[in-house]
């Protein structure tokens, strides 16, 4: 995905705004309806402005299992309230930019034709309401010296396996509240480098 422009002015708060991006079949998951309905919203969708918001959320996921692997993620209510602020800050600056239509994320009122109308749409939603994706998980399985926080070590190999490195996202100690992909291509860079260093 690429970003164009990033609105800042909410930054303070833990929320970055950014216009993106993706091809058509990556952003179909946000567009309403199935079947005809979605074919139809593809076909027209040279005619949709895509915005994203970032924040950078609490630790709220675990891994459960032992024969199979269980994720769950828990969003806290702080990270809650501020993904409804955000999208509330996209609906404006779409209708603000001249939008026609806002789809609101929310699938009891996906659109809104007026800033009335979306505001209406978001009253009482919560966030386990919206329809939500998210990007670039990070710090699961973060590089460190300490292995009492750090599963990995500082050169990205994974304490207690033998020739598994850790270079993606997940490496991070935290979310950088920023786009991290200049982050993780770094990071996977010293990484495979100083594997391919280690093995002479």
């Amino acid at each position: 995905m690429l970003q164009s422009v990033g609105v800042e002015e909410l930054h303070e708060d833990g929320i970055l705004v950014e216009a993106t991006a993706p091809p058509p079949g990556m952003g179909s998951f946000v567009l309403p309806g199935v079947g005809r309905e979605l074919r139809a919203e593809l076909e027209d969708s040279g005619r949709l402005a895509t915005l994203g918001a970032m924040i950078a959320d609490r630790p709220g996921g675990r891994v459960l299992g032992r024969e199979g692997a269980l994720l769950r993620y828990d969003l806290g209510p702080r990270d809650g309230r501020r993904l409804l602020r955000a999208v509330r800050a996209m609906g404006d600056l779409l209708f603000a930019a001249g939008a026609e239509e806002v789809l609101t994320g929310v699938p009891a009122a996906p659109r809104a034709r007026t800033r009335r109308e979306f505001t209406a749409a978001l009253e009482g939603v919560t966030a386990r309401q919206l329809h939500l994706s998210a990007f670039h998980p990070t710090g699961t399985v973060a590089l460190g010296a300490d292995p009492q926080v750090a599963p990995a070590d500082p050169a990205g190999r994974l304490r207690g396996v033998h020739g598994v490195l850790i270079a993606d996202a997940s490496a991070l100690p935290s979310c950088p509240e920023v786009n991290p992909q200049l982050s993780i291509m770094a990071l996977a860079l010293a990484v495979g480098e100083g594997a391919v260093r280690a093995a002479g």
